[in-house]
């Protein structure tokens, strides 16, 4: 966003130096693009190196409340033919040792299908993640 207002101001310089007639500000413009372009370069570098660690996810509830959604990108690395487990009115779906789970009955789905029917990961026991590091680990 800030690359685009530079470019939309050095825009509006060079047009004003051709206006005017002073070549002085078309260097300004010139300067300003150069500002973008190091802007540009900076973000690409910072991206490259990698994704940010993320904060951790939130906990269940001591109240017993659903978990959160698990912020992972994992998603696509796990295994999608992967069991995972569902609850009947739940929205998150789980793996066998997510502690939130308990004694509940649980249904068992590919992860496959836990996507297509709308169930997102659990916070607490991070699915995508947990089967992505099994993939790996394969």
């Amino acid at each position: 966003m800030v690359v685009l207002l530079l470019v939309l101001v050095a825009g509006g310089v060079l047009a004003g130096a051709v206006a005017v007639g002073e070549p002085d500000l078309a260097w300004l413009s010139v300067l300003i693009s150069v500002v973008g372009v190091a802007l540009l370069v900076a973000d690409r570098r910072r991206r490259r190196a990698g994704p940010r660690e993320r904060p951790p996810a939130d906990p269940a509830p001591v109240d017993g409340r659903e978990p959160g959604e698990e912020r992972s990108n994992a998603a696509e690395a796990a295994d999608p033919d992967a069991e995972v487990l569902v609850l009947d009115e739940r929205p998150r779906y789980h793996v066998r040792t997510c502690e939130w789970i308990g004694d509940r009955k649980t249904i068992a789905l590919p992860l496959r299908e836990a996507w297509e029917l709308g169930f997102t990961p659990c916070a607490r026991c991070a699915p995508n993640a947990t089967l992505a590091a099994e993939v790996r680990r394969v």
